[in-house]
């Protein structure tokens, strides 16, 4: 079955594998577990960040302020030269934004296409 969503609760849920788009592009692909903890796109991460996360502070519940990532998606028809995620992405060099980066299994089963995954988690 093929579920598309934006909502990482119920992915984390109900999938077993997960492929991150970015502007009509898989820009990651994983199990679910590895995913979630270590993403190797700055997208995926900031998706991450933006899940709603409660608290327990002095006995009561509270939520955090989400994560937000930066700027807005480019139009389909006007993408950017490079990575499309480039503009927004704090990691983001020269290459980035003037070669798209090959999709590649940087780990066994987890694919990638971001000439920075490395320096996410190293």
């Amino acid at each position: 079955m093929l579920l598309i969503t934006h909502n990482l609760g119920v992915v984390a849920e109900t999938a077993q594998r997960v492929v991150v788009m970015y502007a009509g592009r898989k820009v990651e692909e994983a199990e679910v577990d590895a995913l979630f903890s270590r993403p190797l796109h700055p997208y995926t991460y900031g998706l991450l960040g933006s899940v709603p996360q409660l608290t327990a502070i002095s006995g009561r519940v509270e939520e955090e302020r989400l994560q937000e990532i930066p700027g807005t998606v480019p139009p389909l028809d006007n993408l950017p030269p490079g990575c499309a995620f480039a503009p927004r992405c704090a990691f983001a060099d020269q290459r980035c934004r003037t070669k798209y980066p090959i999709y590649e299994e940087l780990r066994p089963g987890h694919w990638v296409a971001c000439w920075q995954a490395e320096r996410l988690h190293g």
